[in-house]
């Protein structure tokens, strides 16, 4: 059941391909319009090379993403970039936008009713 509501909730990620990335440290709190890709079970989000995001998430790997009818908490698995290796399946780094692809390890989410009968829905994703 936890695993169908996983495939869901990536599929409703994956049908908006930009949500609002917010996260927190030496650079203050930060929220920033970001591209958000989604490959096979993975969740990737494009930041400017020059974000203030970037110098945060050195320290604090903690990121909300947000979207009209869900919220991610996730962890930045790397300030690195994505390997980006020929004929790679990750986003990578993109140098004619001066961008970096990050993966986000979803902790939880919540997705808002999308009915008046429907409920809100968290989702734990460390739980078996």
């Amino acid at each position: 059941m936890l695993d169908k509501l996983r495939a869901q909730a990536l599929k409703m990620m994956a049908a908006k391909p930009a949500c609002t990335l917010a996260t927190s440290g030496p650079a203050g709190l930060q929220a920033s319009l970001v591209s958000l890709k989604i490959c096979e079970l993975q969740i990737f989000i494009e930041v400017p090379i020059t974000s203030d995001h970037l110098f945060n998430l050195e320290h604090q790997e903690e990121v909300v993403l947000t979207a009209g009818t869900w919220q991610l908490r996730g962890k930045v698995k790397s300030t690195d970039p994505v390997d980006q290796k020929p004929g790679s399946r990750h986003p990578g780094v993109n140098a004619h936008r001066a961008v970096v692809a990050l993966e986000v390890i979803p902790v939880q989410m919540h997705i808002e009713p999308t009915s008046e009968s429907d409920l809100r829905k968290t989702i734990d994703w460390n739980a078996s």
